[in-house]
């Protein structure tokens, strides 16, 4: 990294003494390359060298349109990040490789911001996945294609409704698949019509559900077998027959093709591995197309490439004037000798992507705060602030928040969810601190601004004074 930030401020050196040295000519008439050339040429006119500098500028324009609108773009969303937010803070960007094919990979908590926060605090240039259903779109698409996002072709993107209904019969089958047993589910059709509307690695998903079942034998047009994906949460069996959406099979060959061409030409890619948006305070099962992508670049052009976790941390989110930390932690590298084990495919294959898959997961865990919901993210928030004696830096923050979030977890762990009688009577006490700030309508973060002024005018504790603040603060609001 020191190497990396040593070529990065060489590079800007360079710029900076080109620029002043372009000012110095044109600055000194004797050395002014312009007035030089006119006065050893008298018959050119200065109109013609103005003619000529005009057809170059317009030439740079268009041979560097993507990068000139890139910037664009990106100057645009800064400032309006900067009105929506009332503070952007940044760690860890020492961790961004400043040269070669990088992938960023970032929890998704808003589906619209999240890509242009990264985008505008990352000093390299960043493109993203972007579904080819959305690239297809008029504002969103043309939008898309200014920030130099690659589209990328999905299956959920032309499911068709599949005929008649399903019922899930969770069974063990001695059926084998790639060398080893599998486990999956047996699927029972009413109405239905497998064999003709079906094929092999095409997938099934149920009426309700995000997920798709993979197919993985088609025995008559009423029976079928999928692949059990191994999470609960992602099957639901149900006695009543359901109806289902058919998901065409995508060769990922096809799909990644300009993904590793971007990759391949030094640049780098920006992608959410959960999948899709969502609000809560830990992360969602990551996908396996990242794992794909990585492996893809190292088996065609021989990329070991730098996975950076981005951690995207909301205080107020969904308000106005929030705040936001992002995290970049340090880069994990795809070790080359389990290739391998991906070039064997069946179950060697998954094993490498999964561990790979879930080295992504921790390194991401790393860069936020992964807490079972909501209110106990705001109760380690507070504890945070009132554990502190001194300001710390963003980066000491975060650390503290994550060592409080797994010590919490440990704890439940320990007492299988029965939490001690100390710990709730803390957090009660913590939450009554919590509402007695909102009924006063300040920030925790304030206290010790407000600690500060009353200690210099010499007037009584804080706590004393909030007290006696409540009484008009109520009686003004019964106004």
């Amino acid at each position: 990294m020191a190497a990396n930030r040593m070529m990065s401020d060489i590079d800007y050196t360079r710029t900076q003494l080109a620029v002043f040295f372009v000012i110095l000519l044109l600055a000194v008439d004797s050395i002014n390359p312009v007035k030089m050339f006119l006065h050893v040429f008298p018959q050119v006119q200065p109109w013609h060298i103005a003619s000529i500098s005009i057809i170059v500028i317009i030439y740079v324009f268009i041979s560097e349109l993507k990068p000139i609108l890139y910037f664009t773009t990106k100057v645009f969303f800064h400032y309006i990040l900067s009105i929506f937010f009332r503070d952007v803070q940044i760690v860890g960007r020492d961790n961004i490789p400043t040269h070669g094919p990088v992938i960023f990979t970032s929890n998704h908590a808003n589906q619209f911001i999240d890509s242009l926060v990264v985008m505008c605090t990352c000093q390299r240039t960043l493109s993203y996945i972007v579904a080819e259903k959305s690239w297809n779109r008029n504002i969103i698409g043309h939008l898309a294609w200014a920030i130099g996002a690659v589209p990328v072709r999905r299956a959920q993107d032309s499911a068709v409704a599949g005929t008649g209904t399903i019922t899930l019969i969770k069974e063990e089958s001695e059926m084998e698949q790639e060398i080893e047993e599998i486990p999956v589910i047996k699927v029972q059709g009413n109405g239905t019509c497998f064999l003709s509307d079906l094929n092999l690695a095409d997938k099934i998903r149920l009426s309700g559900s995000s997920h798709g079942l993979k197919v993985t034998k088609i025995e008559s047009d009423e029976i079928l077998y999928v692949r059990d994906p191994e999470e609960p949460a992602l099957v639901s069996y149900t006695d009543s027959p359901v109806t289902f959406d058919i998901l065409r099979h995508v060769d990922h060959k096809v799909v990644f093709e300009k993904v590793l061409d971007k990759l391949a030409s030094g640049g780098t890619l920006g992608i959410f591995p959960e999948g899709g948006s969502h609000d809560r305070t830990d992360l969602l099962p990551l996908k396996v197309g990242v794992a794909l992508i990585a492996y893809s670049a190292l088996d065609k052009d021989g990329l070991a490439i730098p996975i950076v976790p981005v951690g995207l941390n909301y205080f107020r989110a969904h308000r106005f004037r929030g705040r936001v930390i992002v995290e970049y932690g340090s880069p994990s590298y795809l070790d080359p000798s389990t290739l391998g084990a991906y070039q064997a495919g069946g179950s060697e294959r998954r094993k490498a992507c999964n561990d790979l898959i879930k080295r992504i997961e921790d390194g991401m865990r790393s860069v936020i705060v992964s807490v079972p919901d909501y209110e106990t993210l705001q109760l380690i928030h507070t504890a945070r602030r009132l554990y502190q004696r001194r300001e710390y830096t963003v980066s000491e923050k975060q650390d503290i928040n994550r060592r409080f979030a797994e010590g919490y977890k440990q704890l439940l762990l320990r007492t299988d969810g029965n939490l001690p009688k100390e710990w709730l009577s803390l957090r009660d006490r913590m939450i009554a601190y919590q509402k007695e700030l909102s009924d006063l309508g300040i920030r925790d973060y304030q206290v010790s601004g407000l600690d500060r002024e009353l200690q210099d005018r010499e007037l009584p504790d804080a706590d004393s004074v909030l007290r006696d603040m409540r009484l008009p603060y109520r009686l003004a609001h019964l106004i």
